[in-house]
């Protein structure tokens, strides 16, 4: 069963009708060295829209329950801050935690204020499950919460401003599932799945061996959005993407086969016009929808490894213009 009209409902329409093909955004994290404190992750926002223009996206994690704008914490402060200083905005909630009920209250505070969300439950599932034990990840109990959830979302009065997005991690299918089959992502996906949208998070490197002396492919990593595409009818999007650039200098640089840049500038273009039209990929992406949405990972990782886009100004500059082609970011 495809989804398409709640995923159209909740994700802005293009802006011209020859703007097919995905929304850019930019992900602002505290991730690494900066304080994990709500006003740093304010202040990176802000940064970034300064940087690219319009609507960029607002993504508040949860280390646990779906958060609510009364919980004195970081992910309920950005809530409250989301709603108050960019209504505009859709915000992505991402949490560890099932509960149904914490649920409907969030989603009756954003439909009171006509907001736009998107809920992913278990961020990244793979290696929660299949490397740390996480009972929540476990592929049953994964897609036992997402048939509780969208039963929630669709019994309730705003579900059209709703997304319910599945996101899994291409580090780990592209490394591990050769050695741990059991884990491959088929596991969490099923017939008529409840999400409207599968995301996956992409990252060149860290991730692929630098010695191959250029960034990741469009097929190495939508190949297997094509997949779910093909077997299951979903629709997909990029739900981070990054790398660090081999300019021979930096934190995690290994390679100095892209010195000025003009490598990762280009491939930034290349990645965004596969999103937007799949079948250049290949033959095998024939009748493949564009991306939903692209995310660029905007910051540092855990390690204060460098992936985002200003790196090499002429690649920002590439992707602002980009964005500003665009409707605002679901």
């Amino acid at each position: 069963m495809l989804l398409a009209v709640a995923v159209v409902a909740a994700f802005p329409a293009p802006a011209r009708a020859d703007d097919a093909g995905p929304v850019f955004g930019v992900i602002a994290s505290t991730q690494g060295s900066p304080p994990d404190t709500p006003e740093e992750h304010i202040r990176q926002y802000d940064r970034h829209r300064a940087n690219y223009g319009g609507p960029i996206g607002i993504r508040i994690f949860s280390g646990g329950r779906p958060p609510l704008p009364t919980d004195n914490n970081r992910p309920g402060r950005l809530l409250a801050w989301a709603a108050n200083d960019h209504p505009e905005e859709t915000i992505t909630v991402s949490h560890k935690t099932r509960d149904d009920a914490r649920l409907r209250r969030l989603l009756d505070w954003a439909h009171a204020r006509k907001l736009r969300l998107s809920i992913i439950y278990r961020h990244e599932a793979q290696p929660d499950w299949f490397q740390d034990g996480r009972e929540g990840a476990r592929p049953d109990v994964y897609r036992a919460t997402y048939r509780a959830y969208k039963a929630v979302i669709q019994a309730h009065p705003g579900r059209e401003r709703v997304t319910l997005e599945k996101n899994l991690m291409w580090f780990w299918q592209y490394h591990h599932v050769k050695t741990k089959p059991e884990s491959d992502w088929r596991r969490y996906v099923e017939r008529n799945d409840p999400a409207d949208v599968l995301s996956w998070d992409t990252y060149s490197f860290p991730g692929m061996p630098t010695r191959q002396g250029h960034y990741a492919t469009p097929h190495d990593f939508f190949q297997y959005a094509r997949d779910a595409w093909n077997e299951f009818g979903l629709p997909w999007g990029v739900g981070e993407i990054g790398t660090i650039v081999q300019d021979g200098e930096g934190k995690g640089v290994e390679r100095a086969w892209d010195r000025n840049g003009t490598r990762f500038t280009a491939w930034v273009g290349r990645i965004a016009r596969a999103a937007r039209n799949p079948a250049t990929i290949d033959a095998s992406y024939a009748g493949m929808p564009p991306a939903l949405f692209v995310k660029w990972w905007g910051a540092l990782d855990a390690d204060d490894q460098d992936l985002s886009l200003e790196q090499v100004p002429a690649a920002a500059a590439v992707y602002r213009g980009l964005m500003r082609r665009r409707a605002p970011l679901p």
